[in-house]
């Protein structure tokens, strides 16, 4: 029998996860209803200037921060992210400008959140933003270099990656290998529509990735057939596993040094060096055949004729040029495009 004041959603929810067997799916994609997620936790934060909210979650090439179907409207971001085997709906907002910014998190959850998980949340949300990285040694590099002088100032206090969660990193990543992006979108959508979790919080509704657990329990059959993966579907879950074994957590991962982490994530099936550098903390310099045509004109003043074969050569030159700070010139770069373009009388958009 309901309590007073006791919402009857938790109860069906249970009570499908009982009787369906299906303990890690929402019902909302067999049932039609939705699992209510209430406000559980409030985090307002101060952010190392300088900081853009808007650039650093919403960035001008489409770039998501969490998930492909998280929702930015007037200023404010609905997304979700995972604790654990814990879904949480994320209401970020910026109550700050770039020179003295401060953010706002609310965290809607299923059930009351312990002190850990308020902790863990907190963490993960302020690590994901990059709040705390002091960018100024980058800007002073950026402005003495002809291609990246403008291009900061465009851009003024974006972050560039720092993904929420290990899982979502690592999937961008296989979807990206030997892909177009409209054939890497169809396979994240499929992976989104037949296997990932749906969060309704706060007047809205944000699809998540697919957990590892439910990935990890899957047959190559599934996801070559749900979701299009090709061969990628037996890296997929092999990768799925080894996060379900033990694997680092992205914020563990962050902890080591940058190229101790790469080396970790290329230690995963299917994982190179291109997947890797999009996933490490700090991101590396990830070129493709697509990017490398766009830095081959910006470094080497022509379009390649074979751009896999220059990608060695780009990668040493952004190293010598940019250092430790190649990862954030390449997401500023890419990011200003249409700008770039105009200022050099080349439209590299047109790759």
């Amino acid at each position: 029998m309901l309590k007073l004041g006791e919402s009857w959603l938790p109860l069906m929810d249970r009570l499908f996860r009982r009787v369906s067997g299906l303990s890690g799916t929402s019902p909302n994609r067999h049932m039609g209803f939705w699992l209510l997620f209430r406000k559980a936790h409030c985090i307002e934060f101060a952010a190392v200037p300088p900081f853009n909210f808007e650039l650093s979650v919403h960035k001008p090439a489409g770039w998501w921060w969490s998930t492909p179907n998280e929702i930015f409207e007037k200023g404010v971001l609905w997304t979700a992210a995972r604790l654990e085997s814990k879904l949480v709906g994320l209401r970020l907002e910026s109550h700050g400008t770039a020179s003295k910014p401060r953010v706002r998190c609310d965290v809607y959850a299923e059930k009351q959140m312990s002190d850990d998980e308020k902790t863990r949340i907190t963490r993960t949300v302020m690590r994901a933003l990059s709040v705390e990285e002091d960018i100024c040694e980058f800007y002073e590099l950026a402005r003495k270099d002809d291609i990246l002088c403008d291009v900061v100032e465009d851009l003024y206090g974006m972050r560039t990656v720092a993904w929420p969660e290990l899982f979502a990193g690592l999937i961008l990543a296989v979807t990206l290998q030997m892909a177009p992006m409209k054939r890497t979108n169809q396979m994240m959508d499929l992976l989104m529509e037949n296997f990932g979790d749906p969060v309704k919080f706060d007047g809205k509704t944000v699809d998540y990735w697919p957990s590892p657990g439910k990935v990890a329990s899957l047959t190559e059959a599934e996801l070559k057939s749900k979701a299009k993966l090709g061969y990628r579907a037996a890296n997929l879950i092999a990768i799925a596993r080894s996060l379900t074994e033990g694997f680092p957590t992205m914020e563990q991962l962050s902890l080591l040094g940058s190229e101790e982490a790469k080396l970790r994530l290329m230690s995963l099936r299917g994982i190179g060096d291109y997947s890797a550098d999009i996933v490490k903390p700090g991101m590396g310099f990830p070129l493709d055949v697509w990017s490398a045509k766009i830095f081959s004109i910006l470094f080497l003043g022509k379009e390649s004729k074979s751009p896999r074969d220059t990608i060695p050569k780009l990668k040493k030159i952004a190293e010598k040029r940019w250092g430790k700070w190649r990862g954030h010139a390449f997401v500023y770069v890419l990011n200003d495009l249409p700008k770039i373009s105009e200022r050099i009388g080349t439209n590299l958009s047109r790759f």
